[in-house]
C-alpha cells in the first residue's frame, strides 16, 4: 500500500513538472509533494533531475512556443484562445468583440502569428473551432518559422496554432470532477446623455445648420423634471433593458484509466453562459440571448500486440444559442439601446399599447419581448483513428503510422419570429394612436445555415535511431484533405512531405524538411508546388570549454530559412462563370432573347493564378542557466510573402468587369522577439515568472497601385494596411480665419468644422491632400504571468499589453446624431466646439447635416487614437486542503479556487475599448470561483 501511494505522488510529480518546465508556468505543489519531499530526500533529488530534463529544449532547431494545461483552466472564456493573450511570444492577439453565441475563431479573437492569420490544427487537423473544454487540452504551440511548418504544403506560409488533447496513458483508475460558477459584466459601454441634454444638443445641431429649434424650453424642463413621462419620457435604455450582471456555469468530469493493453480518458463537459438582456417573462420561452454547451470526449489507445498501436478519438459537441427574433436580433438589440435618444418614445403608453413612431418603430421592450425568438443550434462530431505499427523486426527504429479523421459540422436555427406594432398617440383628449407596423403571428420554420465536412487522412513512416553520439530522426508522410461547405465542390489538398533531423554529442544539429504539396482548385497541370525548409544549431555549452562550468546549462544558437506556400485562391477561378437570370444579363443563350435564358457574366478568369509564397529566415538563441532555473530565448526573423494575391489598382472598368485577384503583391515581416522565465523554490515556497516581448515591423514592397501625383500618397513602402487620411490642424475659430485658409472642395466650413492641411499647396483642400495618418512605428505586443505556491495556497497573475498602435475611430458609437439624423448623443460628445468653448473643444460643432457630417466625419489625424494598453488579464487563486483531509473523504485531492477574466486596463481611451473599438459587443469581465475534487 506504502508504495502504491508512493507511486500516485512521483506520477503526480512528473506531471507537474512537465507542466511548469518549458514556460516557466505555476508550481501547483501542494501538501502532499511538500510532505513527500521531507520523507524521502533521494526522491527530492530524483525530482530536481526530472525538472533540469523537461525544461530542456527540443533538439529540432524550429521556432515554437507552447503553454500548457494549467496555464489554460485559470481563464474563464469559453474559448481557448481567450487564455492565450500574452503568453506566447510572436503571437499577436485582439479581442474583437464581447459576443456570446458565435464560435468562428474569428470573430471572437483576432490572432495572428507574426503577422499572419493563423491556421488551427487540433491533434494535427484543421479543425475550425475553438470553443471546446480547456481541461482536456494538454498543450497549445505556435509554429512560427519554416522549419516548423513546411510540411503543411500549401498551407504552411501563414503560421499554425497545434492543439494537442490529452492522450490516454498507464495509470490506476482517476477522476476529476470540477464545477465552477461565475459573474459578468459588461465593460466600456457607451455613454449617452439624457433626454434633456439631447434635446438641447439637438436644438443646438438645427441652429447650427440654419434651421428652427425643436424643442421648446418647456419640453426640456419636462424632460428635465421627468414630470411627463408619456410625452417627454426620458429611458436610458441601458438600465431599463440590460442587465448588469448575468452568470457563468461550468461542469466538467473527466476520467482515465488504463494499463499495458489499454488505456482511456473520457471527458465530460457542460457550460451554460446566461444573456444580458432584461427580459419579462409574459412568454412561456425565452428571448434572452442565452448560450449552452455539451461536449463529451473520448480519447482510447490499445497495444493490440508489443509492436502495434491503435487510438481511436471522438469529439461530439452541441452549442445552442438563443436569441430575439430575427427582426431584432441580439446584434440589433446592441445597436438600438446606443442609437436611440432617451426621448424617442415612450416604452408604454396610457393604454398599455407600445410607444414609437414612424421615425422609431422599434421599441426596445418590443424587440426583447414581442418579437418571438430563434434557436441555433451547431452540432459537431469528429472522429480520429490511428494505428501505429513498430518494424523493429525490419529494421530497428522504424515504424509506420496510418491516421483516418472525419469532422462534421451542422449549423441550422429554428425560427419563431413574429412582428409586433407601435402607437403614436393622434389625439391626447380623446386617447386615440396611430398604429405603425403590424401584429403578425409566429413563424414556424427550421433551417440548415451551412453543413460543413472535412475529412482527413495521413500515412507516415518513420525512422528514429541513435548510433553512439549520433541521433537520427527522418520522416516521410503522406496527406490529404477534403474540405465540402454547403454545396460547394470539394476543397483538395494533398501533400507529400519529408524531414530528417540529425545530432552529434546532443551538441551540433541538422534539420531539413520538404513538402510537395497541392491544391485541386488550381489550374489542372498547374496545382503543386515544392517547398523546402533547412536548419542548423549548436549547443555551445557542451563544448569541452564549458562543460565544467556547472550554472550554464544550454546556448544554443539556431538559424533557419525555408519556403512555404499558401493556397489563397477563390472558387475555382481559373475558368470564366456565368450567372443566371436578372435584368443585367447581358448573354442569352437559345433562339431568340425574349425565349433564351440570360447570363450575367462574373469577375474575370484567371487561369494563371498560383500560390502565394514567402521566403523565411530565422535566427534564434536559447539559453538555460543555474540548473535550468533561468531560460531565454531570442529569436530574429525576416519573412518576404510574394506573389500575393491582390487586384490590380491600375486596372479600369472601361469593359464594365470585375478583375479577378494576381499574384502581383509583395511583403516583408521583420521583427524580435524574447521570452525569459524563471522558477525556483525555497522550502515550502515555490514561484516563477515569464514573461515575452514581441516587435514586429511590416512593409509593403510592392503592390501594383493607382499612379499617385505625390510620393507621400504612395502605400508602397508603408505598413501594410496603412490608414489614409487627413492631417486635421484643430478647428476654424472665426469666419476670419476661414476666409485666410485653403479652400474645402465641395464645402463651405464653418467656425467649429474642422481644419485641415494643404499638404501640396496649391490652396484646395481635396484628396490630393490626403496621406499616411497613424503611427507607422513597430507594433510592440508583451506579456507577463508570474506567481507562487505555499503551504496549499497557489496564485498566478497574467498581465499583457501592446504599444504603438494606433485606431481609426468611426461609426455610429462615435459621430453624433448618425442613422439619418435620428440616432443619439453620447457623452464624449459634450465638450464640442461652441464659441464659448472653442479653446478647450475636442469635438467638432455638432450638425445634423450630411454635408457637415461629410467634412468632418471623413478619415483624418483627428480620430486617430491611441490604442496602447496594459490589461490585468487573469488571475486566479487557489487552496488545496491538506491530503490528510481529503483521505479521509476518500478523495485524492481537493481544491478550491477563484479567478477573473478581462479585470482592468490600462489606456488613454475615454469612451472605447482599446481592444474591441467600433463594436457593439463590449467586451465581458468575468469573477469566477470554483472546485476541483479528484479521486
Amino acid at each position: 500500500m506504502r508504495n502504491y501511494y508512493l507511486y500516485k505522488k512521483i506520477v503526480r510529480l512528473l506531471f507537474l513538472l512537465i507542466l511548469t518546465s518549458e514556460a516557466g508556468t505555476v508550481f501547483s505543489q501542494n501538501k502532499t509533494d511538500t510532505a513527500f519531499s521531507k520523507r524521502d530526500s533521494s526522491l527530492r533529488q530524483e525530482k530536481i533531475t526530472l525538472l533540469n530534463k523537461s525544461q530542456q529544449k527540443s533538439q529540432l532547431l524550429q521556432s515554437t512556443a507552447t503553454v500548457y494545461t494549467n496555464q489554460l483552466i485559470t481563464t474563464p472564456a469559453p474559448s481557448f484562445l481567450q487564455a492565450l493573450p500574452g503568453r506566447l511570444s510572436g503571437l499577436y492577439t485582439r479581442q474583437r468583440s464581447g459576443v456570446q453565441d458565435n464560435d468562428d475563431p474569428s470573430s471572437i479573437i483576432d490572432f495572428r502569428i507574426r503577422g499572419q492569420n493563423s491556421l488551427i490544427l487540433i491533434d494535427g487537423v484543421p479543425r475550425n473551432f475553438s470553443s471546446i473544454e480547456p481541461e482536456s487540452i494538454e498543450s497549445i504551440t505556435v509554429l512560427k518559422d519554416a522549419l516548423s511548418t513546411v510540411m503543411y504544403g500549401q498551407r504552411s506560409s501563414n503560421n499554425i496554432i497545434l492543439v494537442t488533447t490529452k492522450r490516454p496513458v498507464q495509470t490506476a483508475f482517476k477522476l476529476s470532477a470540477t464545477a465552477q460558477h461565475g459573474v459578468q459584466n459588461q465593460i466600456n459601454l457607451p455613454k449617452t446623455v439624457s433626454a434633456a441634454d439631447y434635446a438641447i444638443l439637438y436644438n443646438e445641431a438645427r441652429n447650427n445648420d440654419g434651421l428652427a429649434p425643436t424643442y421648446t424650453a418647456a419640453d426640456i424642463l419636462a424632460y428635465r423634471n421627468g414630470t411627463d413621462p408619456i410625452g417627454h419620457p426620458d429611458n436610458n435604455y441601458k438600465d431599463l433593458f440590460l442587465n448588469k450582471n448575468a452568470y457563468l456555469d461550468r461542469y466538467n468530469i473527466n476520467i482515465q484509466n488504463g494499463n499495458n493493453i489499454a488505456r482511456f480518458y473520457v471527458a465530460l463537459d457542460y457550460q451554460n453562459e446566461d444573456g444580458f438582456l432584461r427580459t419579462s417573462d409574459v412568454n412561456s420561452y425565452s428571448t434572452n440571448n442565452n448560450t449552452n454547451r455539451y461536449i463529451v470526449r473520448s480519447n482510447i489507445g490499445i497495444d493490440l500486440s508489443k509492436t502495434l498501436n491503435v487510438s481511436l478519438n471522438v469529439f461530439g459537441r452541441i452549442q445552442n444559442a438563443t436569441q430575439p427574433g430575427t427582426a431584432s436580433t441580439t446584434s440589433a438589440i446592441y445597436s438600438a439601446i446606443s442609437a436611440t435618444p432617451n426621448n424617442a418614445y415612450p416604452i408604454f403608453n396610457q393604454n398599455a399599447s407600445l410607444g414609437g413612431s414612424t421615425r422609431y418603430n422599434q421599441n426596445l421592450w418590443g424587440l426583447l419581448n414581442n418579437s418571438g425568438y430563434t434557436k441555433g443550434t451547431t452540432r459537431d462530431l469528429s472522429t480520429d483513428i490511428e494505428a501505429t505499427q513498430k518494424l523493429e523486426t525490419w529494421l530497428p527504429g522504424l515504424w509506420i503510422k496510418g491516421s483516418i479523421s472525419y469532422n462534421n459540422t451542422v449549423d441550422q436555427t429554428v425560427n419563431r419570429s413574429k412582428t409586433f406594432a407601435v402607437y403614436t398617440l393622434q389625439n391626447g383628449a380623446n386617447q386615440t394612436y396611430n398604429e405603425v407596423g403590424t401584429n403578425g403571428s409566429q413563424l414556424n420554420t427550421f433551417s440548415f445555415n451551412s453543413r460543413r465536412t472535412y475529412t482527413y487522412g495521413k500515412l507516415s513512416l518513420g525512422y528514429d535511431k541513435i548510433f553512439n553520439n549520433h541521433k537520427v530522426q527522418a520522416l516521410v508522410l503522406a496527406d490529404q484533405q477534403s474540405t465540402t461547405l454547403d454545396l460547394q465542390l470539394p476543397a483538395i489538398y494533398t501533400n507529400f512531405a519529408g524531414s530528417v533531423t540529425y545530432s552529434f554529442k546532443d551538441k551540433y544539429f541538422a534539420e531539413s524538411a520538404l513538402s510537395y504539396g497541392g491544391f485541386n482548385r488550381f489550374k489542372p497541370g498547374s496545382r503543386f508546388g515544392l517547398f523546402y525548409a533547412m536548419g542548423l544549431g549548436w549547443d555551445i555549452a557542451k563544448e569541452d570549454f564549458l562543460k565544467n562550468v556547472k550554472w550554464v546549462n544550454t546556448i544554443k544558437p539556431r538559424v533557419s530559412y525555408g519556403r512555404t506556400g499558401n493556397s489563397n485562391v477563390g472558387y475555382y477561378i481559373y475558368d470564366q462563370y456565368y450567372e443566371y437570370g436578372g435584368t443585367t444579363a447581358v448573354y442569352y443563350f437559345g433562339q431568340t432573347p425574349t425565349s433564351a435564358r440570360g447570363y450575367t457574366e462574373l469577375a474575370l478568369a484567371n487561369p494563371s493564378a498560383t500560390w502565394e509564397k514567402a521566403n523565411k529566415l530565422n535566427i534564434g538563441l536559447d539559453v538555460s542557466l543555474f540548473n535550468n532555473h533561468l531560460s531565454l530565448t531570442s529569436e530574429y526573423f525576416n519573412d518576404t510573402y510574394f506573389d500575393l494575391m491582390q487586384v490590380r489598382g491600375t486596372s479600369t472598368q472601361i469593359i464594365g468587369q470585375t478583375y479577378p485577384a494576381e499574384n502581383v503583391g509583395k511583403n516583408r515581416y521583420t521583427g524580435l522577439e524574447n521570452s525569459v522565465s524563471w522558477n525556483g523554490k525555497k522550502g515550502a515556497f515555490g514561484y516563477f515568472v515569464s514573461g515575452n516581448l514581441s516587435l514586429l515591423k511590416n512593409r509593403v514592397i510592392y503592390q501594383d497601385e493607382v499612379a499617385q501625383t505625390y510620393a507621400y500618397q504612395r502605400s508602397t513602402g508603408l505598413p501594410v494596411g496603412q490608414t489614409f487620411g487627413y492631417i486635421a490642424d484643430g478647428f476654424y475659430q472665426s469666419q476670419a480665419e476661414i476666409n485666410v485658409s485653403p479652400r474645402v472642395d465641395g464645402f463651405t466650413p464653418v467656425p467649429g468644422d474642422l481644419k485641415y492641411r494643404d499638404l501640396n499647396d496649391d490652396g484646395v483642400i481635396n484628396q490630393f491632400d490626403q496621406t499616411a495618418i497613424g503611427t507607422q512605428k513597430p507594433l510592440i505586443f508583451y506579456g507577463l504571468t508570474t506567481g507562487f505556491n505555499i503551504k496549499g495556497f497557489d496564485l498566478s497573475v497574467s498581465v499583457q499589453g501592446v504599444a504603438n498602435r494606433d485606431i481609426l475611430l468611426s461609426g455610429t458609437q462615435e459621430y453624433e446624431f448618425q442613422t439619418g439624423g435620428n440616432g443619439q448623443i453620447f457623452q464624449h460628445q459634450l465638450n464640442r466646439w461652441t464659441p464659448s468653448n472653442a479653446t478647450n473643444a475636442t469635438y467638432p460643432r455638432l450638425s445634423l447635416a450630411a454635408q457637415a457630417n461629410n467634412l468632418n466625419q471623413r478619415n483624418s489625424t483627428f480620430w486617430i487614437h491611441s490604442s496602447a494598453y496594459l490589461r490585468l488579464q487573469n488571475v486566479d487563486l487557489g487552496y488545496t486542503l491538506p491530503v490528510s483531509i481529503a483521505n479521509k473523504m476518500k478523495l485524492s485531492s481537493i481544491r478550491v479556487f477563484a479567478n477573473g477574466f478581462n479585470l482592468y486596463s490600462f489606456d488613454s481611451l475615454d469612451h472605447n475599448d482599446p481592444e474591441n473599438n467600433n463594436s457593439v459587443f463590449p467586451l465581458r469581465r468575468t469573477f469566477n470561483a470554483g472546485l476541483n475534487v479528484k479521486f
